[in-house]
């Protein structure tokens, strides 16, 4: 059987603009999705997941600002930011206007103390924070390699 060495390049189909801006919306959001998972990195290292939990599953901010006295004042409006990333990719909810409510993905990262003071062995909070690491994210940028 023959092979057909021909040099025409296929013909690719036509794409309307409005299929292209929805392309290019995907693409961003695939380029920009590691912001996620630093997000969830930063929102346990400081402990939100656990505090909400405390507060009876729902917090404001100013509930934060009382369970959380190590973050200082002006570093506030950056975790409004950071909740309201989490909030759109739909790890936390937003019931009333800035009180964050518990789903089921940050339930897993509460700390709680178990039995003889240890952690409770369903938080997966370590184990999230050692996945998003920069040791995993670097060997994830030789994946071409």
């Amino acid at each position: 059987m023959a092979q057909n060495h021909s040099t025409t390049p296929p013909v690719m189909p036509t794409t309307t603009s409005s299929e292209l801006l929805q392309a290019q919306a995907e693409l961003w959001c695939h380029s920009f999705a590691y912001l996620r998972s630093m997000a969830l990195q930063s929102v346990i290292k400081i402990g939100i997941p656990t505090a909400i939990h405390r507060c009876g599953g729902a917090a404001s901010l100013s509930d934060l600002q009382l369970a959380l006295p190590a973050v200082p004042p002006s570093k506030w409006p950056c975790l409004l930011r950071l909740m309201k990333l989490l909030v759109v990719s739909g790890m936390f909810r937003e019931d009333e206007a800035g009180v964050y409510c518990l789903t089921p993905v940050p339930r897993l990262l509460v700390e709680e103390e178990g039995v003889g003071g240890s952690q409770s062995q369903t938080c997966l909070s370590q184990f999230t924070v050692a996945a998003t690491s920069p040791f995993h994210f670097q060997a994830s940028q030789r994946l071409p390699e």
